[in-house]
């Protein structure tokens, strides 16, 4: 059975602040995975639809957020009180285990967005100003999880990339997707595939799943390097993808 943890329960149970502006991290975390885990991901707007039927999508922040409001005339009027299960604390635990890794390295070669994540959760309470940032702690964590592992795969497989061409020359061939990356700028998915052994990025409005198999043609836009490691990477413009 599934233990389920009311906010007006923690309210009564845990030690009261001394500062009202800050809530415990730990509870923050927990509100936070719960709002993930209802959302299925990271949503950044609230979504309110025209057919009563169709229930508010409310954005994490504000999960997260008005979880924390005391003043119930402050919250929207669909609102609807998160239940926080015994797997969001796993998911927090987790989360604390793969944060501390950086605490342990040291924070000195991290860019200043990583620092302002994990310093964010690094003591026992949280500002009600930064549950923002903590909303979307699981997502960096999932972000950040799937790039350190395709880190290690592109210095470890793709080292030796080579350019596929030069620019306007065209490129036929398979390729296998490492990673995808939403753009809502370009309302498109930004991708890095590896074709030959020799890595490629592209644009294209379509989603496909990392891991899938697709034949590609294309024209050459740049040679470059990987974000993530330096090795030669492909940009390519003008692509077509088809199935194997």
């Amino acid at each position: 059975m599934t233990t389920i943890y009311e906010p007006i329960m923690w309210a009564k149970n845990m030690k009261e602040s001394k500062d009202k502006r800050s809530v415990p991290t730990q509870e923050a975390l927990a509100i936070a995975c719960a709002a993930y885990r209802i959302n299925e991901g990271y949503v950044k707007s609230t979504r309110r639809f025209s057919c009563e039927e169709n229930e508010t999508v409310f954005a994490n922040k504000e999960l997260v957020k008005f979880a924390f409001e005391d003043r119930a005339d402050w919250k929207p009027h669909d609102w609807k009180n998160i239940q926080v299960i015994e797997q969001d604390y796993e998911t927090v635990a987790e989360i604390k285990k793969w944060m501390k890794r950086y605490v342990m390295l040291g924070l000195g070669d991290l860019d200043q967005f990583k620092q302002d994540m994990i310093s964010s959760v690094a003591g026992d309470t949280v500002s009600r100003s930064d549950l923002g940032r903590i909303a979307f702690i699981p997502e960096f964590v999932k972000r950040d999880r799937h790039e350190t592992g395709l880190k290690k795969e592109i210095r470890v497989e793709y080292r030796d990339s080579t350019h596929l061409g030069k620019e306007k020359d065209t490129v036929e061939g398979v390729i296998r997707i490492l990673d995808k990356r939403y753009s809502t700028q370009w309302e498109s998915f930004n991708y890095v595939a590896v074709m030959d052994g020799n890595l490629v990025s592209f644009m294209n409005k379509y989603e496909h799943e990392v891991g899938a198999m697709k034949r590609v043609k294309a024209k050459i836009k740049a040679l470059t390097k990987n974000r993530l490691f330096e090795a030669n990477e492909t940009r390519l413009n003008y692509v077509k993808l088809y199935k194997v």
